[in-house]
């Protein structure tokens, strides 16, 4: 622990922050509904700390895919629910299970990440930057409720220190876990090509490395073929909830004119949207190749669904982000207002959420 007591430090104390927010905003919540008369229909907060997919993800636990209340559940990958399974078998309680997991894993996530970010800047004042704005990013109170994000950026930046350390047999394992927590994991290939090419050792490990993460998104699809609809149903089924892939400038443009038309929603994910691109366009400028591709082509799949719900939790999983919003407010300025305002933003969205507005 000696060699990660700095990355300990700056995550806890992030990491603490984010939830007094978060928990601002449950007591809000609270606290409103509870003067509402009558009361709604719907009220996420209802769920604890499993609002929303969290809800999936704690019935998958329990009682599996084929359990017929939960029709559509194939689109939520493995990994996630199997761990709230395993930890969850005391008291039969993997709602619980789910909560503590992601909270862990948001706190090591946030210390890979100061790690990472040292390496990409060598500056630890843009790292403990980075990891603060990791755990205030708006849709980041995600990492408080029983989601997968903080399991798959964990593996995502385990898996890219891993590949560049050469460790490949622990790469090649991260990789695979991390395609079985996220369809969208194969993209980590893109880290793993360039090191591998420029390794010079006869091994196939380095090669293994690069297609671990999607062999772990296949085996998943050989499980769907034999045990469920067909392979294609963890496809189908999110196809259904997200829509075709558009072409982005297109989506962007549409979206626009509906939010100015009035459709506030869809403003609010435009708005999102390009901002995330004016970060990927930092991170291809100021970063490495390797994070630039995966950056790249995450962000193109992000700005080019049909629907761009969810899109702003989405882009949690594209961690070099952060990492280019954190060297954007080395600017004095920037770095007096950009924490405050994802802090607001924070507590805003998740009383939102919390009360069926956003749908995270």
């Amino acid at each position: 622990m000696k060699g990660w007591r700095r990355e300990f430090i700056a995550a806890l104390t992030s990491w603490t922050e984010a939830r007094l927010y978060v928990a601002t905003a449950y007591i809000t919540t609270w606290a409103i509904l509870d003067r509402l008369e009558p009361p709604p229909a719907f009220s996420p907060i209802d769920d604890g700390l499993i609002p929303w997919d969290g809800t999936w993800y704690r019935d998958i636990a329990a009682n599996g895919y084929s359990d017929p209340g939960l029709e559509g559940g194939i689109r939520f990958f493995p990994l996630w629910p199997a761990l709230g399974r395993v930890f969850g078998w005391v008291g039969d309680r993997p709602d619980i299970a789910l909560v503590i997991l992601a909270n862990l894993f948001a706190l090591i996530a946030g210390m890979l990440l100061y790690r990472l970010t040292v390496q990409e800047t060598g500056d630890h004042g843009t790292a403990r930057r980075a990891v603060r704005l990791f755990a205030l990013f708006p849709p980041a109170f995600v990492l408080v409720l029983g989601y997968s994000e903080a399991l798959y950026v964990t593996l995502a930046l385990g898996f890219v220190l891993a590949v560049r350390a050469r460790r490949w047999p622990g790469a090649a394992a991260l990789g695979f876990l991390a395609g079985l927590t996220r369809p969208v994991a194969g993209l980590l290939s893109l880290v793993a090509i360039l090191p591998t090419l420029r390794t010079h050792r006869r091994s196939p490990l380095p090669w293994l490395t690069v297609i671990s993460a999607p062999l772990g998104t296949i085996t998943f699809l050989i499980w769907a073929e034999l045990r469920h609809d067909g392979w294609r149903a963890p496809i189908d089924a999110q196809r259904e909830l997200r829509g075709e892939i558009a072409e982005p400038f297109t989506r962007i443009v549409g979206g626009l004119v509906d939010g100015l038309g009035g459709d506030e929603g869809e403003l609010f994910h435009v708005l999102a949207a390009l901002i995330l691109i004016g970060l990927a366009i930092v991170v291809v400028r100021k970063l490495s190749l390797d994070l630039a591709l995966y950056t790249g082509f995450s962000t193109l799949l992000l700005v080019s669904a049909d629907n761009l719900n969810s899109m702003e939790r989405y882009a949690l999983s594209v961690f070099p982000l952060v990492i280019a919003a954190a060297v954007i407010s080395r600017n004095p300025r920037l770095d007096r207002w950009v924490p405050t305002a994802s802090a607001v933003a924070l507590t805003v969205v998740t009383t939102l959420a919390l009360n069926g507005v956003y749908v995270p």
